[in-house]
């Protein structure tokens, strides 16, 4: 009998055991599936370069990147951009979102500015009218035709751009360089690889020049089309051309948004003027939400006609939350707006990192979950009393005050030999 409760009692401590054991290898499972989903996901961020302006633009400063869309009935052109701009920088000063210098007295003399573009040339206008604030470009979609020799490309998605739009996003050269949206020659253009092959069989042509509506345009570089799944359902499925603005205005066909014909010459040359749905602008953000306030406040356009959205904190943990409490109604767009590509890259990858984080979170509730019954569980099978837990602590600590004590006298002991 006494040998049979002997292995009774054996298995129940294997059995205990070995639960235990499950437990463990179950919440360390779950604790490593939220760490590789975390990974996971910092990754995926990395892959959106034209969302992380701010943090390339300083690393000591709180700078914020805010991004505003226009819905497709809304005649802007570059003339509202540069009132938007200036009502941006009054606000920003108004606010004290800019520093100032100290003067030799020590009173402030004038406001600290925060560079922007290279200005390094004496001669430049940016020098003439003083240093920005802040960054800022804008772009509108279309198509154009672009020919070289005889060999024409139709209906190009072709993408107008203004001010510092390469800043914003950073694509990956493979020959030659970007052109600044601000130059006074507007005849510039940067195509990708596939449109580059296609015209010239090759992808080192800087420097080349193309027509584009019978007027030649010269090639600054060649660029990677950003590639994979995400990006060829956001709308890069095709070869793609960066012009100016004004090209786009004259030269193609304006698909983002309201135009209006205008004669531009003495000899009736005509334009569509407008059409600009993407207005982007990184700042210094002392207050969290004060740029993107600054921004709506300077647009001034009814909310029912613009989208603002601040990409600075855009994939945090509370933003990604926000994106999980309307998944279900996210999908029913009530603007008539014209994403870019990269706004609709950015919205996929909201989607799928907040169903990440929702799995991040299930994972972390669990482990909580088992630990606390498991803890409960303990509690509820003790074999123990608080009074006979804190009677061995105490008899723990009176022990280690005897050892304490023995091993200082054994010290004075050998000292007083010596």
């Amino acid at each position: 009998m006494k040998f049979d409760k002997l292995l009774m009692l054996i298995n129940r401590i294997k059995d205990r055991i070995i639960k235990s054991k499950k437990l463990i290898l179950i919440i360390v499972f779950l604790l490593l599936v939220d760490m590789i989903l975390g990974l996971i996901s910092r990754y995926m961020v990395g892959l959106l370069p034209e969302q992380n302006e701010a943090k390339r633009w300083s690393e000591e400063k709180r700078m914020a990147q805010v991004s505003v869309f226009f819905t497709e009935d809304q005649l802007i052109d570059d003339n509202a951009i540069k009132k938007y701009e200036y009502s941006f920088k009054d606000k920003l000063i108004l606010e004290g979102a800019v520093g100032t210098e100290e003067g030799e007295n020590g009173e402030p003399s004038k406001p600290i500015i925060i560079d922007t573009i290279d200005v390094s040339a004496e001669d430049t206008e940016e020098k003439k009218e003083g240093p920005r604030f802040f960054s800022s470009c804008y772009s509108a979609q279309g198509v154009t035709t672009v020919s070289f020799d005889g060999k024409s490309a139709e209906n190009v998605a072709t993408i107008g751009v203004g001010g510092d739009f390469f800043q914003f996003h950073p694509l990956e050269l493979v020959s030659g360089q970007f052109f600044d949206g601000d130059d006074l020659m507007k005849d510039s253009i940067v195509i990708d690889e596939e449109l580059a092959w296609e015209l010239f069989g090759s992808n080192d042509v800087a420097g080349e020049m193309v027509t584009i509506g019978n007027v030649p345009h010269y090639i600054t570089g060649v660029v990677k089309r950003p590639d994979g799944r995400m990006r060829k359902a956001s709308g890069l499925d095709s070869s793609i051309a960066y012009i100016s603005y004004d090209s786009l205005c004259k030269y193609g066909t304006i698909l983002s948004g309201r135009t209006k014909n205008v004669q531009i010459s003495e000899n009736n040359q005509t334009a569509n003027i407008g059409g600009i749905n993407c207005f982007e602008v990184v700042a210094p953000n002392p207050v969290d939400g004060l740029v993107k306030k600054l921004v709506t406040e300077s647009v001034g356009i009814d909310e029912r006609n613009v989208s603002v959205i601040d990409n600075t904190d855009r994939f945090s943990f509370f933003s990604l939350v926000g994106v999980l409490s309307t998944l279900v109604t996210r999908s029913m767009w009530n603007k008539a707006i014209y994403y870019p590509y990269w706004e609709n890259t950015a919205r996929g990858y909201e989607d799928i990192l907040a169903l990440l984080l929702l799995i991040r979170l299930l994972c972390r509730a669990m482990v909580i979950l088992l630990v606390v019954v498991t803890v409960i569980n303990l509690y509820r099978n003790k074999t123990w009393t608080i009074e006979s837990a804190m009677n061995a602590l105490s008899e723990k600590k009176y022990d280690l005050e005897v050892k304490i004590k023995q091993k200082r006298e054994s010290k004075a002991h050998k000292q007083s030999k010596n």
